[in-house]
């Protein structure tokens, strides 16, 4: 097995652990403390953990940059660079300790996600994405014994907490902590100024809504947003575990200058992911509510559908703008992502008020088609990545809006989708068997 396809496959399996693991704990924190306390103490405990997060972006602003470099002094076999933009990296998170005296638990929780966020870039940088899932696992056995007492806090201070401390131990006992350099810091600042807009336009669309719906609406509002965004963003994991395994490999074929690759990889995934994905979300609108419902105490109502379809979107775009991200294009990557933020925005200050949780998730749809439409034309510009690989999420959503008239015309798209799209589906099962279609 070849280098790249290695890594991909050790990287990925990592990243289904790690990623399920942490992806899970969100959904499992709001069943929990909707079963035990209500939906508008859901509301609120998600809103506050929601504003730690958002925060955690500027603390860790380096993150995303000690990822790329890492890799990519990996790549040129530039090993004694890593350790120093490492240090770097690493401290700027206890900035947040500032924030500790007005807020404590928005400060704890935002310096503890902060450095957890740079831990997890900085070991699927240097490829050891598998020691970072161990990692995870620990955290998360933290992360259930804290449901034992009554403070609600407590489960992801302790998840967060205990991650760093081992991911610490791991970096001194192989000398990946050293003597910060001049260039190094430059580097990192010159690259993160962009990357960290980005970044932070990206977690504002995922966390925005849990706290905006609170102080736009209503606690119980917020409650409801919580629920469907915390089954709805499950999905958000799949693209993860790609983006956390196969931005190091563009970063690394970057540095080796070979674009060609680039485009291929992001045009191969963005047809899996959108084939896997739409599947995935036909079945969901299918039973999903229903079923969500029961696990939550209270009905779901349509705006379960909104998310679901925005995330959709979401999914679909994601290998090519984390392509653009990856090598000389972040700032345009950036410049897209933020102008989805605003458009979402916007549209929370105008639709929450108005439609409540159905202005929430409809806001959110409207941000991220807008990164889509972005992400198409600036990849076909400068990867020149192929339009029609997002041929079929076209054609899933328009038929997923049957929904809206009924389950029957739902599961008839359904049966449409799965006809037009079934040669492509087996091109790439025939891929995955090592056969080129």
């Amino acid at each position: 097995m070849s280098y790249e396809k290695n890594l991909i496959v050790r990287h990925s399996l990592a990243s289904v652990i790690a990623l399920a693991v942490f992806g899970s704990t969100r959904f499992i924190y709001s069943i929990a403390v909707s079963r035990k306390y209500g939906v508008e103490i859901l509301g609120s405990a998600n809103s506050l953990i929601s504003q730690a997060f958002l925060i955690a972006i500027p603390l860790s602003f380096f993150a995303v940059a000690l990822g790329k470099y890492s890799s990519e002094f990996l790549g040129r076999g530039c090993t004694e660079r890593i350790s120093s933009i490492a240090s770097v990296s690493f401290l700027f998170p206890f900035l947040g300790s500032f924030i500790i005296p007005f807020n404590m638990y928005i400060g704890l929780i935002s310096v503890l996600r902060a450095l957890q966020l740079t831990v997890r870039n900085f070991f699927y940088g240097i490829h050891r994405g598998e020691i970072y899932a161990y990692i995870v696992i620990i955290g998360f056995i933290a992360f259930l014994s804290g449901f034992i007492t009554s403070e609600v806090y407590l489960p992801y201070i302790l998840f967060l907490g205990l991650i760093p401390i081992t991911a610490f131990g791991y970096l001194v006992k192989n000398h990946l902590i050293g003597k910060p350099r001049m260039e190094d810091i430059k580097l990192l600042m010159s690259y993160s100024s962009f990357a960290f807009l980005g970044t932070l336009s990206g977690v504002f669309l995922i966390q925005g809504p849990y706290f905006l719906s609170e102080k736009l609406g209503s606690a119980e509002i917020a409650g409801r947003v919580s629920a469907s965004l915390s089954a709805a963003f499950l999905l958000t994991y799949l693209p993860q575990v790609l983006q956390s395994a196969i931005m190091p490999l563009y970063s690394y074929k970057y540095g080796q200058n070979e674009m060609e690759y680039v485009k291929d990889l992001s045009e191969r995934l963005t047809e899996i992911m959108v084939l896997l994905t739409s599947i995935v979300v036909f079945f969901l609108l299918i039973f999903g509510k229903e079923v969500l419902s029961i696990f939550f105490g209270f009905s779901l109502g349509d705006e379960f559908y909104i998310a679901l379809i925005a995330v959709e979107v979401y999914i679909a775009y994601n290998p090519s703008i984390v392509a653009l991200n990856s090598t000389k294009y972040v700032k345009t990557g950036s410049l897209i992502a933020s102008s989805g933020a605003a458009v979402s925005l916007v549209s929370w200050i105008f639709m929450i008020p108005l439609f409540g949780e159905y202005g929430a998730m409809s806001g959110l749809f409207l941000g991220y088609v807008t990164i889509l439409l972005g992400t198409v034309y600036v990849s076909m510009k400068n990867l020149h990545v192929s339009p029609s690989v997002y041929k079929f999420l076209l054609i899933a959503v328009v038929l997923q809006m049957s929904v809206f008239i009924s389950k029957t015309a739902l599961v008839a798209g359904f049966l449409v989708f799965l006809l037009l799209s079934k040669r492509r589906i087996r091109e790439i099962i025939r891929l995955f068997h090592g056969k080129e279609s």
